[in-house]
């Protein structure tokens, strides 16, 4: 029966916000801290080993592990091939819902960040536990930035609306036109019943030539 695939990370550190990041692919090289890219160097996976963890890196297959196998504060955190030593496995502890610490099994120190840096590129080191945000991580699933390209597809659909109320504009000047026609008839009609009241004034003037008849 296959081996269930494990599980990818990005492991976010919580007080700079940036992701556990291997240097390269080769033996001894750092593990540091970078901006968020999802590149494979970046990506992480968390295999059983008895009541611990290995931690590999995706690019390389390689282990999270530390110089010399070193137990001392500031010794740096590096990727290398699986040697079956303590100075690979890791457990995880839980500070809240959402971040835990990487506790390093032959040490009992924690995956720390050097003199809490927020700048990519600061590497990785063991740490006696102080509680400081610069040893909480979070896990977070490689998968996610797919789903936030879906969602920038659907926003673009908003247009549609603009070119409706174009076309209710095109129709008004059609209306504005229709009464203007009718008016000019109504006043031409206007102008001929004015002079109708002039026929009269013949009928006034032949009324005093009967005047000097009755003086016969």
């Amino acid at each position: 029966m296959p081996a269930k695939k494990a599980t990818e990370y990005l492991i976010v550190n919580r007080r700079s916000g940036k992701a556990l990041q291997a240097a390269g692919t080769e033996n001894g090289l750092v593990v540091e801290q970078a901006e968020i890219t999802r590149d494979s160097l970046q990506v992480w996976s968390m295999v059983d080993s008895g009541d611990s963890v290995k931690i590999v890196n995706k690019a390389s297959g390689k282990l999270l592990d530390v110089m010399a196998g070193g137990t001392v504060n500031g010794t740096w955190a590096q990727i290398w091939e699986d040697a079956g030593g303590e100075s690979q496995l890791w457990k995880t502890e839980a500070v809240t819902s959402t971040y835990q610490k990487l506790v390093h099994v032959m040490s009992g120190k924690v995956l720390d960040i050097v003199d809490l840096s927020d700048e990519s590129g600061t590497p990785a080191q063991l740490w006696e536990d102080v509680g400081g945000e610069n040893q909480q991580w979070k896990l977070v699933p490689a998968q996610e930035k797919p789903a936030t390209k879906t969602v920038q597809k659907t926003a673009a659909k908003k247009p549609a609306p603009a070119e409706a109320v174009t076309a209710v504009k095109a129709e008004a000047p059609v209306k504005v036109e229709v009464p203007a026609k009718t008016e000019a008839p109504v006043k031409a009609e206007a102008s001929i019943k004015v002079e109708a009241p002039k026929k009269d004034v013949p009928s006034q003037k032949a009324s005093p030539k009967r005047a000097p008849k009755k003086a016969k």
